[in-house]
C-alpha cells in the first residue's frame, strides 16, 4: 500500500539516516517530537516477534520498538510504541493516520495511533510579550488590564484560606503528581515541597525533571507556575492551595501548545505506580487509547485525576474530555467566565484562571525567578488539585476510600460529587457550559463524607468507550452521530483530531492562517471513504466543513 511505501521512502533518505540518534533504551526516553505510532495488541506481544513482523512490513530495521508502559504487566502491557529515532513527527496528519490504518490491518491490532502533537490550543500571552507568529493566538485570548492587587485573591475566591482552618496540615502527606514541562528552582516553591525521588523525565528518560526553560517554546517554566498554584509556600508573596502537600514533577511536554498523548500516558502511569494521590494535568490537546486506559487505571486505583478544560478554542480538550477526568474551566475575579476558557457539557466545575498570580521565570534574563499574573485553565486545574489534597488530608484518604467503596464508586467520583455539590454558583451561571459552579474549598471540607450525594450509577460513560468522540462531533457540528455501525474504534482518533482543529480554526485564534503550526491537516482517504459509506450527516458535516474551511 502507498502509505507504508511513503514511510519507507522517508526512512531511507540519506540526509535523515545520517542524523539518527538512538536513545539509550535503559533510560526509557520517549521524545515528544519524534515520528512514531502507539500499537495496541489484543494480548501482550513478544517484543522480539513483533519487531521481526514490523521489519518485514517496513523493510527496514531502522526503528525502535518498546513497551509504552515499561513497568506494567496488565492491559497496559498491550501497548507498544514504535519510534523512528531522529525523524521529526511533522508529517501531514492524513498521511500519518493512513499509515496507522495500514499497520493496524497488517498486524491485526486493536488500535494504532500516530504519535502527533497537534497545535490544538494556545497559551495566553500579552500581545507585547512575543513577536513571533505563534504568539498571535495567545494574545487574542489574553485579557488586558491590571491584575488584582491581592496576590492571593484566587485563594480567597475559592475560600481556600478559610479552609486551611479545617485542614491545618495544609495537605501534608498527600502527593500531587504534575505531568508538565518539569520544574525549575523558584523562591516561591520550597525544596521540601518537591518529591524529586519520585520524579521522572519521560522525554529524555531518567529521573531529572528539570525544566530547560527553552525560550523557543511556549511558556517556558510553565511547570513552576502551576506548581506554585498547587503547593507554593504559604509564607511567600503568593501561596499554593495546599502548601503542606508534596508535588511530584513529571516532565512529559516540552511545549504546552503541542501535546503528544503518548508521553502523557506514560506520565500518568508513572504517577500511579509511584504512589501519588492526585494527578494535576495543566495541559491538553489530543487523546489516545493509551492515555484513556492509563487515566482509567489511575481512577480505578483511587487517584483523583484533574485536567484543564483548555484555552482559546471553545471546546474542551483531552484529557479533560474523558468522563473519568475532572474537567476544570476558568473564571475571573468577578466570577465570570475567563474569555479564553474552553467550556461545554464535559466541564465539571470552574476555578480562577484570569490574572492568577504565580511563579514565573524570565527566560530572557537567565531564567530569573519572578512573580507575575498568568491566564489559563492551567491555573484552574492546579487550584482544584491543591484543594483535592486539602480534602484528602482533612478527612483521611483511607476513610474517604472506604466511603467510596461503600457507595460502589471510585474515590474520583466521590470527590467530583462533593466538589460539585458544594460549588459556589454565581448569579447568571451557565451550568451547561461551565459546570456546577466555582469550587468552594471551605464548603467542600465541611461536608461530611457520609452526606456526599453520589450514586453508583453515576460512574462510567453511558455512551461507551468512544462516547467522548461522539460528543465532540456533536459539539463541533451541532449534529448527533446516528450511525450505530460506524467503526469509532478505528477512526475515533482522527475524527477527534479533525473536530478540535476545526474548533481551532473557527475560533480564529490563529489569525488568517488557521493552520499556522507547520503541519498540513487534511482528512485521510480511508476516513473519507468510511464517512461516504456511512452516510451519517454529522460525520459528513465534520469532514466537509473541515475540508472547506481549511482550504480557504
Amino acid at each position: 500500500m502507498m502509505p507504508i511505501r511513503t514511510l519507507n521512502h522517508l526512512l531511507v533518505r540519506p540526509e535523515v539516516s545520517r542524523n539518527i540518534e538512538i536513545a539509550d533504551p535503559g533510560r526509557n526516553a520517549l521524545p515528544a517530537d519524534e515520528l512514531g505510532f502507539v500499537l495496541q495488541y489484543a494480548v501482550q506481544p513478544d517484543i522480539s516477534t513483533a519487531r521481526r513482523q514490523l521489519a518485514a512490513i517496513l523493510d527496514t530495521l531502522d526503528f525502535s520498538l518498546e513497551p509504552l508502559f515499561p513497568r506494567s504487566a496488565d492491559e497496559l502491557a498491550h501497548f507498544v510504541v514504535l519510534r523512528f529515532p531522529g525523524i521529526p513527527t511533522g508529517r501531514a496528519s492524513d498521511a500519518l493516520f493512513a499509515i496507522a490504518y495500514e499497520l493496524r490491518d497488517k498486524l491485526e491490532l486493536v488500535s494504532c495511533e500516530p504519535c502527533i502533537g497537534e497545535h490544538i490550543m494556545s497559551v495566553p500571552e500579552p500581545p507585547e510579550s512575543r513577536s513571533d507568529k505563534t504568539a498571535v493566538a495567545g494574545s487574542l485570548c489574553w485579557v488586558n488590564g491590571p491584575a488584582p492587587a491581592d496576590k492571593k485573591w484566587a485563594l480567597e475566591n475559592t475560600r481556600v484560606m478559610s479552609a486551611w482552618n479545617l485542614s491545618p496540615d495544609l495537605g501534608k502527606g498527600i502527593f500531587i503528581a504534575q505531568p508538565d514541562t518539569g520544574i525549575a528552582q523558584h523562591d516561591e516553591i520550597e525544596s521540601d515541597s518537591l518529591r524529586l525521588d519520585l520524579a521522572a523525565d519521560i522525554l529524555e528518560g531518567g529521573s531529572d525533571p528539570t525544566d530547560p526553560l527553552d525560550p523557543e517554546t511556549a511558556c517556558p517554566g510553565h511547570g513552576s507556575g502551576t506548581a506554585s498554584v498547587a503547593v507554593g509556600r504559604r509564607s511567600g508573596e503568593i501561596s499554593g492551595a495546599a502548601p503542606g502537600a508534596h508535588l511530584v514533577p513529571i516532565r512529559c511536554v516540552h511545549d504546552v501548545r503541542v501535546v503528544n498523548p503518548a508521553p502523557i500516558a506514560r506520565a500518568v502511569n508513572h504517577a500511579r505506580l509511584s504512589g501519588c494521590h492526585v494527578i494535576s494535568m495543566s495541559l491538553g490537546g489530543l487523546g489516545s487509547e493509551a492515555l484513556r486506559t492509563a487515566v482509567q487505571k489511575a481512577v480505578d486505583a483511587n487517584l483523583i485525576v484533574v485536567a484543564a478544560a483548555g484555552n482559546c478554542i471553545g471546546l474542551a480538550v483531552y484529557p479533560a474530555r474523558y468522563s473519568a477526568v475532572i474537567a476544570v474551566a476558568g473564571t475571573n475575579v468577578n466570577d465570570r467566565k475567563w474569555r479564553g476558557s474552553c467550556a461545554g457539557p464535559t466541564v465539571d466545575l470552574a476555578a480562577p484562571a484570569e490574572m492568577v498570580w504565580r511563579a514565573k521565570h524570565e527566560v530572557r534574563d537567565g531564567g530569573r525567578p519572578v512573580i507575575a499574573e498568568g491566564q489559563g485553565t492551567s491555573y484552574s486545574a492546579a487550584l482544584v488539585s491543591g484543594i483535592a489534597a486539602l480534602w484528602l488530608n482533612r478527612h483521611g484518604r483511607d476513610n474517604l476510600i472506604a466511603e467510596a467503596n461503600r457507595r460502589g464508586v471510585p474515590l474520583q467520583d466521590l470527590f467530583r460529587a462533593a466538589a460539585c455539590h458544594t460549588a459556589r454558583v454565581p448569579k447568571g451561571w451557565n451550568a451547561s457550559h461551565m459546570g456546577a459552579g466555582i469550587i468552594d474549598a471551605e464548603a467542600l471540607l465541611r461536608l461530611d463524607p457520609a452526606d456526599i450525594p453520589v450514586a453508583a450509577q453515576d460512574n462510567g460513560d453511558p455512551e461507551g468507550e468512544n462516547g467522548d468522540v461522539q460528543r465532540l462531533v456533536l459539539e463541533a457540528t451541532r449534529l448527533k452521530p446516528s450511525d450505530e455501525t460506524f467503526d469509532w474504534a478505528r477512526y475515533g482518533a482522527e475524527i477527534a483530531n479533525l473536530a478540535l482543529r476545526l474548533a481551532h480554526i473557527r475560533a480564529q485564534w490563529s489569525g488568517a492562517n488557521g493552520q499556522g503550526n507547520g503541519r498540513r491537516i487534511a482528512v485521510s482517504g480511508a476516513l473519507r471513504q468510511a464517512v461516504r459509506l456511512s452516510g451519517d450527516p454529522a460525520l459528513a458535516a465534520l469532514t466537509e466543513n473541515f475540508q472547506s474551511i481549511s482550504n480557504e
